[in-house]
């Protein structure tokens, strides 16, 4: 999945912010994954500028659903 966020991090990446967290070592990533209900690694959350989630997304995803849901968000 690196791969395809990074991609796609470079070409929505000026008008989507993209946030990483490792959910399993970084204090800052374990936060916020018990704030999200993130149970399950990797987990897509898409949010709004206000910080309402959108959509989120649990496991290997294909190119086409990370589109659809990033689209959703301009």
């Amino acid at each position: 999945m690196k791969p395809l966020v990074e991609r796609l991090e470079k070409e929505y990446g000026d008008t989507i912010e993209f946030r990483l967290y490792n959910v399993e070592e970084d204090d800052a990533g374990i936060k916020i994954a018990d704030q999200l209900g993130v149970q399950y690694v990797p987990t897509f959350v898409f949010a709004s500028k206000d910080g309402l989630i959108s959509n989120k997304l649990v496991g290997e995803q294909s190119e086409e659903t990370m589109r659809k849901s990033l689209e959703a968000l301009k």
